[in-house]
């Protein structure tokens, strides 16, 4: 689906059970979580809960969930097995590999390919909707050589990349790329700085991401104002449907009902090609915080718009 519902940083409890509840009965029916959210129950409770409020059955739905560093190689299976126990789900939709890099061994190393392999084994067949089983399987945070060597070994690949896309970071060349190999993207945190983790003085821990050059926020951009006065939009829809046009699906998060439901209602905000060529002038490749040198120890987006070899 188009229109995914992020649950990152949705507080653990009633508010984010009720968030995705309310998300289900918005329309949403693309959801994506991790482990790393602390939030996994909650997530399921809300899915639970928006499925007894619509009468929804989970083939309805598109969950996405996703193996973290510390599962990676041989620890695959471990990872897929605490999510889907932590979701409530006999399987996955799609699950992700959004770090290349793996700290299964207390030390920081790109073992991306091992760790396909691996995941490779577990996918479905036929993409059937299987217990214990991943329906499809992809990948984020790659370098673009890493995604060049991923190609090359991968003995299933199947076609879903998640990557950062903004108007402010269009990685126009790199979505060109995808699209060259029928590869399908999916944009996270395509608001760019509305969650409060990236407003932060320096991303997530502060330090030496601290951003001196960093951009208004997008939604106050006079650019993306204009386009939705224009077009009976918000500002946040005019920003979540510029990259639905470019055919990629957005997964903003939202915690209040009323932005959820604002979101959902970008699929109606029909900009013209006049538009998009206005917001084409918006690309500076500002890039709001690299996690992987920070958190992980190694670069990522090496090659990419707003990358770095930090």
């Amino acid at each position: 689906p188009m229109l995914g519902f992020g649950t990152w940083m949705l507080n653990d409890g009633k508010n984010c059970t009720e968030a995705v509840a309310q998300a289900v009965q918005a329309g949403y029916r693309h959801f994506g979580g991790a482990i790393a959210y602390q939030n996994q129950v909650c997530v399921r409770n809300g899915l639970r809960e928006g499925m007894k409020r619509t009468g929804l059955r989970r083939s309805d739905l598109w969950v996405t969930s996703k193996i973290w560093s510390t599962r990676h190689g041989d620890q695959v299976p471990i990872g897929m097995e605490t999510n889907l126990e932590q979701l409530g789900l006999d399987y996955p939709d799609l699950t992700l590999m959004p770090f290349p890099i793996g700290t299964v061994h207390n030390f920081s190393e790109y073992d991306y390919v091992s760790t396909w392999k691996e995941m490779e084994k577990l996918v479905a067949p036929g993409n059937a909707a299987v217990k214990g089983k991943p329906r499809f399987i992809g990948i984020f945070k790659f370098k673009v050589t890493q995604l060049e060597d991923h190609r090359v070994a991968a003995n299933h690949f199947d076609r879903f990349i998640k990557l950062k896309l903004t108007p402010y970071l269009q990685q126009n060349s790199f979505v060109a790329l995808h699209k060259q190999h029928n590869i399908t993207l999916t944009a996270y945190a395509p608001l760019a700085d509305t969650n409060p983790a990236y407003r932060r003085e320096g991303g997530m821990t502060g330090g030496r991401y601290s951003r001196p050059d960093r951009p208004p926020p997008i939604l106050q951009n006079p650019v993306i104002v204009a386009i939705g006065k224009a077009r009976d939009c918000t500002p946040a829809q005019v920003t979540l449907a510029w990259n639905m046009k470019r055919g990629i699906p957005v997964h903003p998060r939202a915690a209040r009902v009323d932005h959820i439901k604002e979101n959902f209602e970008a699929y109606k905000c029909a900009l013209t090609e006049e538009d998009m060529q206005k917001i084409v002038a918006l690309d500076i490749k500002f890039r709001m915080w690299n996690p992987c040198p920070e958190v992980l120890g190694s670069p990522c987006f090496v090659g990419q718009e707003g990358g770095s070899g930090d």
